[in-house]
């Protein structure tokens, strides 16, 4: 084949136009006694974030209500956690949504053991955090953003060059790029990593709500400065004075039997907080992160939990709270068989009685479908409420149980189209897209909240397979096939009618990606559909020529918002030919995508104006992709 005349023609295009711009997959744990934690070999169960539950025999639902919960009760063990209410403690960002139901985290965990009455009762958790301010118009302030303008960029968004688009994984971060560079004065931090820095010829504007929340600042204020947090807990009887401080500047509280233990003498990453590794119970910190509680039962083999110590810190987003992966010893399976009762469910290998009521009773599971988050939720409220006189909790300074029992608020479901989001629907569709069905939903609402990071973490399952414990019909966009469209590498056996010229942008053609199917040939012009060829929607536009009176060509442009890959959305596009003497005849079509697939940072394309293109958040980035097509098969006559 030869490009040198198409190259030509893409030349003079070019120039006649010049004057013409979100949790790491989480495995879950399946049914089986032969895992480990620690010192414990056995079954694994455990929860996380806001908080999503994985029952030992991997059933994954969200339990988000606010109260004092059962998370297991069995003939060893009876452990119960309180769930506190996100928005109204710490999230400014759901004020007013009313959303008591729609995000809690959990504040404290209650382990007692009952096999041995001589194991104190042991409570973690973070106390009453007061660290929040009041402001004016009576919503709270977040520590990290004071001195900054919330939901505000600037015109233009950065000022190009070393100004442009870095993700960086912090405000304080970014604004450090900032103030190493001289010609910064402003600089914008994105809840999608995005940095975006600017001069002084920059004005601020209100971001678009449905892009990414965005906080700017400018280098005299304090906006992204680092600040020291003065801690304030709001309880009283020592706790202000007692805790240890961990991860985050987080404050942990340790209570033994009701007793507050004094753990301000921590100042080690790695310590014992009570007990010794010899003992038959003991408390470990390991890290800065993770609390390991051990049990030692009577025949020599262990019960092992795990707290590990998430979120911001103190007022931030997602505040201090707990994940928490325990592991049932193996020794006792048949027991935990028989006894257990909870929101962690029964280990029994049978993923259909995970769901049960408090006498054991088994209850139908409806942790999927549209109804699922009420449902999920009423199921936690309605069967694992802990009343006054079952509770194992030690109330936080002058508060008392009816401070943390539940309510009966309803809750509100996450909408993607709400633009109190922290990123735009698109980007929290993008970010959870691997997702399998069980977490895919908890991971939707954890990024709308700002805690995409928090799915990361892992409940491992040491490779047993899983069990799929939901029913799903139909065809997952996808997974689906353009089985029935002709691609460039089929309509002409053994030859290439579609090659790609050139590349504008970082964002490579993915490999094996078919851009145009459904090929056909007609008179002095050539057809086909366009495909996106990247994991979410892309906003695509095609530049090409179209025959117009007398034969003349004309610059033209389609444009349609194309769902992820490999799905047929049926964007046609005509193109005309182009005739040169002693070569086949050829078409140029130059294709712009502009998606959150695509990364922005880097080299971006501009798209031609003739397309008018829209304006996209800074969380997308755009490619251009210029492709020669052949009008016809090679070496035979043009139809």
């Amino acid at each position: 084949m030869k490009l040198n005349l198409a190259t030509l023609a893409l030349t003079a295009l070019t120039t006649a136009n010049a004057n013409s711009n979100l949790r790491g997959q989480r495995e879950l744990s399946s049914a089986g006694f032969d895992q480990s934690l620690g010192r414990c070999t056995g079954a694994h169960c455990g929860m996380w974030g806001d908080p999503h539950i994985v029952t030992c025999d991997g059933v994954a639902y969200d339990c988000q209500g606010v109260g004092i919960f059962t998370l297991m009760d069995n003939h060893m063990f009876n452990i119960q956690a309180n769930f506190v209410d996100i928005a109204a403690r710490e999230h400014v960002l759901v004020e007013g949504w009313g959303l008591t139901h729609g995000a809690s985290i959990t504040n404290d965990i209650m382990i007692e053991f009952k096999e041995n009455p001589d194991v104190p009762v042991l409570q973690l958790g973070f106390g009453e955090l007061a660290n929040y301010k009041i402001t004016e118009q009576g919503g709270y302030s977040i520590p990290s953003e004071e001195g900054c303008e919330t939901w505000t960029t600037f015109d233009p968004v950065d000022m190009g060059g070393d100004g442009s688009r870095t993700c960086e994984n912090s405000l304080e971060a970014c604004r450090a790029r900032c103030d190493a560079n001289p010609d910064c004065t402003q600089f914008s931090f994105w809840a999608d990593c995005g940095c975006h820095l600017n001069d002084d010829n920059a004005v601020p504007e209100p971001s678009n709500r449905g892009w990414s929340r965005a906080l700017a600042g400018t280098t005299g204020s304090t906006c992204g400065s680092p600040k020291e947090q003065d801690l304030t807990l709001a309880g009283t009887d020592g706790e202000d004075v007692k805790h240890a401080t961990i991860g985050n500047n987080c404050p942990l509280l340790m209570y033994l039997d009701g007793e507050l233990i004094d753990l301000s003498g921590i100042n080690s990453p790695n310590a014992l907080l009570w007990g010794t590794r010899n003992d038959d119970f003991y408390v470990e910190l390991k890290g800065n992160n993770d609390v390991h509680v051990v049990h030692k039962l009577v025949d020599g083999n262990y019960a092992e939990m795990k707290l590990r110590r998430t979120g911001d810190g103190p007022g931030e987003m997602w505040s201090c709270h707990w994940d928490f992966d325990m592991c049932l010893p193996q020794v006792q399976q048949d027991q935990f068989m028989e006894t257990t009762v909870g929101l962690l469910g029964t280990p029994n290998g049978n993923t259909q009685d995970d769901w049960m009521t408090p006498e054991g009773e088994t209850l139908e599971l409806l942790h999927t479908g549209h109804n699922r988050h009420e449902n999920t939720i009423n199921y936690c409220v309605d069967n694992w409420c802990v009343t006054q006189e079952d509770s194992l909790m030690t109330y936080h300074g002058n508060t008392t149980y009816a401070d943390y029992k539940c309510g009966n608020e309803e809750h509100i479901d996450w909408d993607e189209d709400n633009d109190n989001c922290v990123l735009s629907a698109e980007q929290i569709l993008y970010s959870c897209r691997d997702e399998p069905p069980q977490t895919k939903y908890a991971c939707q609402m954890d990024c709308c909240l700002g805690g995409c990071d928090t799915i990361s973490d892992v409940i491992t399952n040491d490779g047993v397979e899983k069990e799929t414990v939901y029913d799903y019909t139909g065809d997952s966009c996808r997974e689906k096939v353009i089985e029935d469209g002709t691609t460039g590498s089929t309509i002409c056996p053994n030859a290439d009618i579609v090659s790609l010229l050139k590349t504008k942008g970082d964002e490579a053609l993915p490999e094996g990606a078919d851009i145009f199917y459904d090929i056909s040939f007609g008179e002095g012009t050539v057809s086909f559909k366009v495909n996106n060829p990247f994991e979410a929607s892309a906003s695509t536009y095609v530049k090409h020529d179209k025959k117009v009176l007398n034969g003349f060509l004309d610059p033209h442009c389609d444009a349609e918002v194309l769902t992820e890959t490999n799905c047929a959305d049926n964007f046609s596009v005509e193109v005309a030919c182009l005739d040169y003497e002693d070569i086949d005849s050829f078409a140029l079509v130059s294709v712009y995508f502009a998606s959150v697939a695509v990364s922005p940072v880097g080299e971006q394309a501009t798209i031609d104006k003739c397309c008018e293109p829209e304006e996209f958040a800074p969380a997308y980035g755009i490619v251009e992709y210029t492709f020669e097509v052949k009008c016809g098969c090679p070496g035979a006559s043009s139809a």
